[in-house]
């Protein structure tokens, strides 16, 4: 009798676990097409995180068209719980900041359209998908959104905003408290320079998962100590 239950038992975690890939694979080619820099290893990596973790609260701060809220806000979906906050001012100025005018970051986020990359990432990715119930989208900075966040709330954290280097200190000094212990962030652009001091920054804090973060280190991913 023992034997038969626990052959239950791996049948459907089996079968939960083939759901959970087929999930994925359903979701990957939409997010392919989606404006934005979120490779498929990363959107991959990011779901299984939402999936093994089951967060309540995911903040990310840098939404653009949505190429990684959408990943995250899909696994949410799929557990029925949980919310992501697309932090994101769909301002040139804001985007800018921090940055000399001939920069070549300066000179490509000058020359973009952001109230209509605002309006593809409601319209397009959090309506036509029906995300509306796990996602919710704060049209604001980085600073402005931080007071709406209690210290220890955060379950996991993506920094992807202006990556000038004084906003990407900003945000890992400001952020790291609002994520729990235990709970975990992914850094995007770890390989620019910019970002250097932010990672200097949170060193002191936290663990490197090395196997979760991107092959080519591009994106880390580490947990709160």
């Amino acid at each position: 009798m023992k034997k038969f239950i626990f052959g239950l038992i791996i049948f459907a975690v089996s079968i939960n676990a083939n759901g959970w890939e087929n999930y994925k694979k359903r979701t990957m080619p939409y997010q392919q097409h989606i404006h934005g820099w979120c490779s498929k290893e990363k959107a991959e990596k990011m779901m299984d995180l939402v999936q093994r973790t089951s967060p309540k609260i995911c903040v990310e701060i840098g939404v653009f068209g949505g190429s990684s809220v959408y990943p995250m806000a899909k696994a949410l979906k799929y557990l029925n719980k949980g919310k992501i906050y697309a932090i994101d001012p769909w301002k040139n100025n804001e985007c800018t900041d921090g940055y000399s005018k001939d920069d070549p970051n300066a000179i490509w986020w000058n020359n973009q359209d952001l109230e209509r990359m605002y309006k593809y990432f409601i319209n397009t990715i959090i309506r036509d998908n029906k995300l509306s119930d796990f996602c919710h989208t704060m049209r604001m900075t980085s600073k402005e959104a931080s007071f709406f966040f209690k210290d220890d709330s955060i379950d996991i954290l993506h920094i992807d905003g202006n990556h000038s280097e004084e906003k990407a200190l900003f945000d890992a000094k400001t952020w790291l408290p609002k994520v729990k212990k235990g709970g975990y962030i992914w850094f995007d652009d770890c390989n620019w320079a910019s970002t250097a001091q932010a990672l200097k920054y949170l060193e002191p804090f936290v663990t490197l998962r090395y196997e979760e973060s991107l092959e080519d280190m591009s994106c880390l991913l580490f947990r709160k100590n």
